[in-house]
């Protein structure tokens, strides 16, 4: 158990300091000490942001007094709202993971009596090399640059990590911890034409629910955040097709929304078909805002989908959904951007198929070589470069 969770051996602390009633069920013992040990470290996960927002509250403060903007004016009393907007200048995620590597070089740098902001771009340096000689990948090094950079940048300062040193020793890591980029084996739409007719009779809600991610994520060319953060409001259902409004993509930064066009199909495996008996099942409404891919609850005879808006986790959807694809795809490497891929792989290998601008919009890529990578080339495809030589 400790091992398993996030909050590891805190539970098991909570749980013995805390003991219960001797006749509670170990397992609702279990759940609390875990709750309470999650709760625990959000709180001290909240403190040490705020730490770092006062910092940076109180520099611009002092950037305020220098440039002299005198206190108990109105621009004085603008610095809270700047200091706000700064931190938001970066998506939220990316904020989190930039905190962290800045505290991990906070950790590091403090213990040897020098200071981690503003820091010296040779301290910046060693930490880089003893990253390295710590057998860390290049992405942690990388990682640990930009949140170092990311820290000062906020904060108006020198940026450290444009050194020559860093920069190099940048160059090196990439050089000896390149990672060997295994991507996962795309799907394909026989592969889930078979998946549906393993199912052709259940009405089971979790069955028809991971059914109905699955279908949507290859035929939408979905993300799995895109089609997890999907509210029931972001969906409309027309008689030949749906549309889902993508509000929250890892190439839209700024948010401004996509709309994905997904059009009725022809076997058992119709994705608007399978999200209309999804949503009949479920007894979804439309209109609602709550997610509309939630976890679901059994109760002896009772099956639905939990009334709390909690999206359904990462963890829960691969384990459910990869054991079902796998009753298909037995011999496969695959993962949940299996259908992404397999969807534009299918796409871009139809000979029915000819507008790549269209392809290119319905799978939101940002760059062409990105897009590019997510396509696995027949042969047959491959081969015609060749025989069109004329030889």
């Amino acid at each position: 158990m400790a091992d398993s969770h996030e909050a590891g051996w805190r539970v098991v602390q909570e749980y013995e300091s805390n003991p219960l009633a001797e006749d509670s069920d170990d397992e609702k013992r279990i759940q609390k000490a875990q709750y309470r040990a999650e709760r625990k470290i959000k709180t001290e996960k909240a403190k040490r942001k705020d730490s770092f927002r006062i910092y940076l509250k109180k520099h611009v403060d002092d950037q305020l007094e220098s440039s002299g903007v005198a206190k108990g004016t109105y621009l004085h009393s603008l610095s809270s709202s700047l200091s706000e907007h700064l931190v938001h200048s970066r998506s939220d995620n990316t904020s989190k993971t930039y905190l962290s590597g800045f505290r991990r070089w906070e950790n590091f740098i403090v213990p040897q009596g020098f200071s981690a902001l503003p820091a010296h771009p040779v301290h910046v340096a060693l930490y880089i090399t003893h990253l390295m000689d710590s057998g860390s990948s290049c992405n942690v090094v990388n990682n640990a640059v930009y949140s170092i950079k990311w820290a000062h940048d906020l904060n108006g300062l020198a940026d450290p990590t444009c050194n020559a040193f860093v920069k190099n020793l940048q160059d090196s890591a990439r050089r000896r911890f390149r990672p060997i980029r295994k991507r996962k084996d795309p799907v394909s739409s026989d592969m889930l034409i078979q998946l549906c007719e393993i199912f052709q009779y259940d009405n089971d809600l979790l069955v028809i629910r991971d059914l109905c991610m699955i279908l949507l994520s290859f035929s939408g060319f979905l993300r799995y955040d895109e089609v997890s953060s999907l509210a029931c409001n972001d969906v409309t259902i027309f008689d030949d097709y749906v549309s889902l409004i993508i509000r929250k993509s890892k190439t839209d930064q700024y948010r401004n929304g996509n709309e994905v066009l997904i059009s009725c199909g022809t076997t058992i495996a119709c994705p608007v078909k399978m999200l209309r008996k999804y949503v009949n099942i479920a007894q979804i409404d439309l209109s609602s805002d709550h997610f509309l891919f939630k976890p679901v609850y059994r109760s002896k005879d009772k099956c639905g989908l939990i009334y709390k808006n909690k999206k359904l986790s990462y963890t829960a959807a691969k384990s459910s959904i990869i054991s079902r694809l796998k009753l298909v795809a037995k011999d496969l490497d695959l993962g949940l951007h299996s259908m992404r891929a397999g969807g534009a792989t299918q796409a871009a290998n139809s000979s029915a198929f000819e507008n790549d601008r269209c392809w290119k919009r319905h799978g939101r890529w940002k760059s062409e070589s990105s897009k590019d990578g997510y396509v696995e080339d027949s042969v047959e495809n491959r081969l015609s470069v060749s025989k069109s030589l004329g030889l």
